[in-house]
């Protein structure tokens, strides 16, 4: 997990440990600002394709949820 920082003029990434999302809230991922990033993949993700991802709450649990692999300039 990622967020982007302005330090001056430059956009720095900076890895998190997670993110806090207060009970009933929500956050919404995005380029740019907060992100999550896949490292170590055995292999590209293609546009369309269904990847699912298990997310861990630290109260509410785990839970599945599938993203669909889109251009990084698709709007939705």
């Amino acid at each position: 997990m990622h967020v982007h920082l302005h330090d001056g003029a430059v956009m720095r990434m900076r890895q998190v440990k997670g993110y806090d999302i207060p009970a009933k809230g929500s956050l919404e991922l995005k380029p740019g600002i907060a992100h999550l990033m896949f490292v170590d993949i055995k292999r590209p993700f293609k546009e369309g394709e269904k990847i699912p991802v298990t997310l861990r709450f630290e109260r509410a649990g785990e839970m599945t949820v599938t993203f669909t692999v889109g251009r990084i300039d698709m709007q939705h």
